[in-house]
């Protein structure tokens, strides 16, 4: 389909990026002479069961935005539609996303890392106190101008508190950024986007998630393991007082967080300097210096045409004809099939779907734990459940994603699927994670049931134990 040459009142000039369901563009004004990038929603590639929702969305990203005018957020200057394309125009920023300088292994100092969060938690600090929580804070959503500043982006999924778009039980957001109550699909507020931040702050200092492994092992580490220091991994002078405003952000209950951006702000600059003194107005802000930052120069990652085909072929189920751009961005930024697949599967908003997908790759395994060895499991070959007393073939693995070794085996797979069914209701995504790691010990029903309520709350514990047929003592 040929690129237009007009969208509303604004020149076409240029493609600056696409995605699953639409196209950025870099446009102008003619009634202004302004630059401005023109984010647009393609309707004939929405699906039309998504549609209504995804319309809401994209307007409600427009309307977050719109209220917000901040030198550290993208400022949004008109929604539109047309036959073609519903499309937001904002401000055009000449500058390079976070992601892609921590793609290319760029070196910051502490300085310079400071200088970044601190712009986040000021634009974060004039959008909570506005009501808007963003909700998908990621270094994919942060810009570095060229001039030291940083603008976070696409409030495509923010919650404004007058808005019903976004409820408790629903899971959204990038999940190795997700706060704990994120991950659960429970009700967030301002103090998720902090642990976000506290997210993006670690793996500036040290050049690592805090939080790694599959989709369901990243929710579950997020709900239930602590991280490791900065201080332990990263090659910066990371001190105590750094270690602890890093673990007060990423607190699994958000009240042990800190609770607004500017708390946040505060102790992260006296850290740097324990000599500033904060007496109501911002600081100014650290110097950041971005032609001091040095990045790697690496040529694109060498694929096989047959792998990259296979993988868009998958995708293509979930996202249509974009899958190929998808895949082509995602193999430049990576030579690891698992990677690619993960970061192909991120331009999937559902995470059912999402894990459907990686569920494809070859030798994958859905348990974010041992992998399936069996040559049935290797093969594709449907997976089999296994009853109480029977002797398992090599491997097998349930519809909840257990896998189990060969010999006797305790559980009915179907009471673990069962199980696992009600226990999402509580937990979200990082239900299956908790039965496979219980099922993997547990001897009984009763202790298998047991073991996964140990995950909930008091009130939530006793619910869950009487929706099951047991009584709090087991």
């Amino acid at each position: 389909m040929p690129e237009p040459e007009k969208i509303g009142k604004y020149r076409i000039d240029g493609v600056l990026g696409k995605g699953a369901m639409g196209v950025v563009y870099k446009g102008f004004d003619p009634m202004i002479e302004r630059t401005v990038a023109i984010k647009t929603v393609r309707k004939d590639l929405v699906d039309p069961e998504l549609a209504v929702q995804v319309m809401a969305r994209f307007k409600n990203e427009a309307k977050a935005a719109g209220r917000l005018l901040h030198p550290n957020i993208v400022s949004v200057y008109e929604y539109g539609e047309d036959d073609a394309n519903a499309f937001i125009a904002m401000e055009y920023v000449d500058g390079t996303g976070l992601r892609e300088y921590l793609n290319r292994k760029a070196t910051f100092d502490l300085g310079q890392i400071v200088a970044i969060v601190s712009q986040v938690l000021e634009a974060l600090d004039f959008a909570h106190e506005r009501g808007v929580v963003h909700r998908d804070i990621k270094p994919a959503n942060l810009i570095l101008t060229a001039a030291g500043a940083v603008k976070v982006a696409d409030f495509g999924i923010a919650r404004i508190d007058t808005s019903n778009l976004t409820n408790a039980g629903m899971v959204m957001g990038t999940p190795s950024y997700m706060s704990p109550e994120q991950c659960q699909g429970k009700e967030i507020d301002r103090r998720s986007d902090l642990f976000s931040t506290g997210v993006v702050l670690y793996e500036l200092l040290t050049g690592d998630k805090p939080f790694a492994g599959s989709i369901e092992a990243i929710a579950f580490k997020i709900c239930y393991e602590d991280h490791h220091p900065p201080s332990e991994t990263s090659k910066l002078a990371v001190t105590p007082a750094l270690d602890a405003i890093v673990a007060t952000a990423l607190s699994k209950a958000p009240e042990a967080r800190f609770q607004n951006a500017r708390a946040f702000n505060r102790a992260l600059r006296q850290a740097l300097d324990p000599q500033l003194t904060w007496k109501g107005e911002a600081v100014d802000a650290t110097e950041l210096n971005l032609a001091a930052v040095t990045m790697q120069q690496h040529a694109a990652p060498a694929w096989d045409d047959t792998i990259l085909q296979t993988v868009e072929r998958e995708l293509a189920k979930f996202l249509g004809p974009m899958a190929k751009v998808v895949v082509r961005k995602a193999a430049a930024r990576t030579a690891d099939t698992a990677e690619l697949y993960a970061l192909a599967a991120e331009s999937i908003s559902d995470a059912g779907e999402r894990q459907k997908f990686i569920g494809t790759r070859p030798g994958a395994s859905t348990t974010g734990g041992a992998s399936a060895t069996g040559s049935q499991v290797a093969s594709g070959t449907r997976p089999i459940s296994v009853r109480k007393g029977q002797t398992s073939p090599p491997q097998v693995r349930s519809q909840s994603g257990i896998t189990r070794p060969a010999g006797p085996v305790v559980l009915d797979q179907d009471f673990v699927d069962q199980t696992t069914s009600r226990l999402a209701v509580y937990l979200g995504p990082v239900a299956r994670v908790v039965a496979r790691k219980a099922a993997q010990k547990a001897g009984t029903q009763q202790e298998f049931v047991q073991m996964v309520s140990g995950h909930l709350g008091a009130q939530e514990r006793i619910a869950f134990l009487r929706e099951m047929g047991f009584d709090e003592a087991g």
